[in-house]
């Protein structure tokens, strides 16, 4: 760290105190070397029983809680950023912990004035059940999340264009703040605004958090197709490939006119149904690893694609109500 000891608040932005939050907050509490504050916000302000459970965690003294009302992850974000002393800012998500090495691999890094972020990979918790791990499982996929799926699993460090919040070490420079009218990606738009400010944002397969999934079903289909919604808003050429999920949409929307209008041909028009049943399924067996979870990660595979791709039409037609 170049001998100098930074002041690092922790921030966990949350509705409502539970066992996640709890497991969350003690995980901050437990990190070598030591943070100097936990913040916490919450909706409104923690019940009795809630702080006596904070206050039998070791280094309890450390944390403070900041209620801010209903808002998003991104102003609750900003309320605790406000006016504050710390040098370095970890944001953690409620429902995922750091690694207890969390500030020892990161802290390093901002040595070089010009990083102003960094961050690593997300991992699924062991404790995590089917269901979960399978939606872990697409998300640590390029074929699942395509370049960003280094989110989610670790590999060599990099300079990259964007990091998640649920893991993210951020320095504490006035103007950088998260933008309060997004209740989604706001973490891609606070890396943007660093860019923008001359900044760099660093990626370290070391600095790991470990991040609870949604549960395959309705929870995770909300959170592909609002990934989808935000990028198909800021669609454009040079990200063309993330509009991938919106054709295999199309394609599907396709069959039932082509069978209609050439019902002798279904195999031709199936092909390409084959062919991804095919690639889906190696994939799956890959990332499943011998685990009896392959047949829910390859249903989770159409479930992100078909969410994330009619998202993406949302988002790019609604800038035409705008």
């Amino acid at each position: 760290m170049n001998g100098k000891r930074w002041f690092v608040d922790v921030v966990i932005p949350f509705r409502r105190w539970d066992a996640w939050t709890a497991e969350s907050t003690h995980a901050a509490l437990e990190l070598k070397p030591p943070c100097q504050r936990v913040t916490l916000v919450p909706d409104a302000p923690l019940a009795a029983t809630d702080w006596e459970a904070i206050r039998r965690m070791p280094g309890a003294e450390r944390v403070r809680e900041m209620p801010s009302g209903p808002l998003n992850p991104g102003s609750k974000r900003n309320v605790a950023m406000a006016d504050s002393e710390a040098d370095i800012f970890g944001f953690v998500d409620a429902d995922a912990r750091a690694w207890p090495d969390w500030l020892a691999r990161g802290l390093p890094h901002f040595a070089d004035e010009a990083i102003a972020i960094v961050g690593g990979p997300n991992l699924t918790p062991p404790e995590d059940d089917v269901r979960q791990k399978a939606c872990g499982d697409v998300m640590a996929s390029p074929l699942g999340m395509g370049a960003a799926y280094i989110r989610h699993a670790p590999v060599s460090a990099r300079e990259v264009a964007e990091l998640p919040t649920c893991n993210m070490l951020a320095r504490n420079r006035p103007g950088l703040r998260f933008r309060p009218e997004l209740d989604t990606s706001e973490d891609m738009a606070f890396c943007e605004l660093a860019h923008r400010m001359g900044y760099r944002v660093r990626y370290d397969p070391a600095v790991r958090v470990f991040h609870h999934r949604r549960r395959l079903g309705r929870s995770f289909w909300r959170q592909f197709c609002d990934y989808g919604v935000y990028q198909g808003r800021r669609a454009a050429w040079k990200w063309l490939w993330r509009a991938a999920p919106l054709a295999f949409v199309l394609y599907l929307a396709a069959l039932a006119g082509a069978w209609l209008v050439w019902p002798a041909g279904w195999r031709l028009w199936l092909l390409p149904l084959g062919g991804y049943a095919l690639v889906i399924g190696a994939e799956s067996l890959r990332l499943a690893r011998g685990h009896p979870r392959g047949l829910a990660t390859a249903m989770a595979f159409p479930c992100a694609h078909i969410a994330y791709g009619w998202g993406y039409l949302r988002g790019w037609l609604g800038r035409f109500r705008a």
